[in-house]
């Protein structure tokens, strides 16, 4: 058993996605696209032969052949399935009821149209006689060494062969209309995707006219088969290189968010450690970790994130319980953050001192400067006033 490159990278981002999927269990999406990947890795001529010997023989030729063939269509109504609920705006990401992907109409047709796809290849694998199934439907792949003087052979292949020239077009279709509503690095990899779903489309209509015109008893030049193999390798390398690059473009903005974060957070922490000495009973993390554990929330992003939301949010809580102080220092919520980092120093000492304050009323510091003021600005103003005082040190 020999696998080629190519097949070594899907089986490579079948287990990347797996992983995704490991750690997500909630995202509805990847668990479509896991499910398609996995589909169309069992239609590869390897994984049919490393079943059939892992089988001992259990599975026949014609067996591995109609499940080679059955798992690509799946696999392809998955692809297909896929983009059409992206392209229609679905969301995937959480599990609650409220928020499941609803499946077009379209979608369920063409459900029904694979499941009839299958019982066709099913039937006609059925009325092939075993011993002859071996030699009519070839391990290879090959169109050229088929059986396809018989009509029942001819039937599976010319059946297969347009689900998946139909199936591949609408995926690509559906993929390009995502890629418009997507970023720039998501869009570029999704038309690549669609680029590879494009050429399998073709080579599987070169495929079912060079099985129609044998079937009727035309000649056809072997170069149609062959030129069609060759579309079905790069459609390949243009499929798993789009994914993967949809792949890196997901990670490369988890990466950006987790460093800013992470910039963020230090930023903010000579305001966070005044005011967590002042006012200890903020801290909204009292869980104490071993040394190999915070080495690990370090790196984790989901721990980055909500250690930096966690600061953020305790800074402006600890800023609210000071305003009476910074009211009676006579604190400028217009000022500078330098002036505003001295107002903020003095009035915790002030505080520690003892000193009673003259009134309760809120006093907002460090606030955003826009009126449509976001989260982003919002911690933004809270970093600048971090480090005016940090460098009043």
């Amino acid at each position: 058993m020999v696998v080629t490159p190519t097949e070594v990278l899907e089986l490579g981002m079948t287990g990347w996605f797996g992983y995704r999927l490991a750690r997500s269990p909630r995202d509805r999406g990847l668990w479509v696209i896991v499910i398609a990947l996995v589909l169309l890795l069992l239609g590869e001529a390897f994984m049919i032969t490393a079943l059939r010997a892992l089988s001992d023989g259990a599975i026949t030729p014609g067996a591995g052949k109609l499940i080679q063939n059955c798992a690509l269509a799946l696999g392809f109504y998955a692809v297909m399935l896929f983009f059409l609920l992206s392209a229609s705006g679905t969301r995937y990401a959480t599990g609650r009821a409220e928020e499941r992907p609803r499946v077009p109409l379209r979608g369920w047709w063409d459900g029904v149209a694979v499941v009839a796809v299958c019982a066709v290849l099913s039937l006609s694998m059925a009325a092939t006689p075993p011993r002859l199934q071996a030699g009519s439907y070839p391990a290879s792949g090959r169109l050229q060494d088929a059986a396809l003087e018989r009509p029942e052979v001819v039937a599976f292949y010319a059946v297969a062969l347009v689900y998946f020239t139909y199936s591949c077009s609408a995926a690509a279709v559906w993929a390009v209309r995502y890629g418009r509503e997507s970023s720039a690095r998501v869009r570029f990899g999704l038309w690549l995707a669609a680029a590879g779903m494009v050429l399998f489309g073709i080579a599987s209509a070169g495929r079912g006219l060079y099985v129609a015109s044998a079937g009727v008893g035309l000649a056809v030049p072997d170069m149609l088969a062959t030129g069609a193999t060759s579309l079905i390798e790069i459609g390949a390398v243009l499929w798993i290189s789009g994914l993967l690059a949809v792949g890196i473009a997901a990670r490369w903005a988890t990466l950006r968010v987790w460093l800013h974060h992470r910039r963020q957070y230090r930023a903010l922490r000579p305001l966070w450690a005044r005011l967590h000495r002042a006012f200890p009973e903020d801290a909204l993390d009292h869980t104490h970790r071993e040394p190999g554990q915070l080495w690990r929330d370090r790196l984790s992003a989901a721990q980055v994130h909500r250690a930096f939301w966690r600061r953020a949010i305790e800074c402006r809580d600890g800023l609210s319980k000071l305003s009476p102080w910074l009211r009676d220092v006579g604190c400028d919520p217009d000022a500078d953050p330098a002036e505003q980092a001295d107002a903020v120093r003095r009035a915790l000492e002030l505080r520690a001192s003892g000193h009673t304050p003259s009134s309760s009323a809120p006093l907002l510091v460090a606030a955003p400067t826009t009126t449509t003021a976001t989260v982003d600005t919002d911690v933004s103003q809270l970093v600048r006033l971090a480090r005016a005082l940090d460098a009043h040190e």
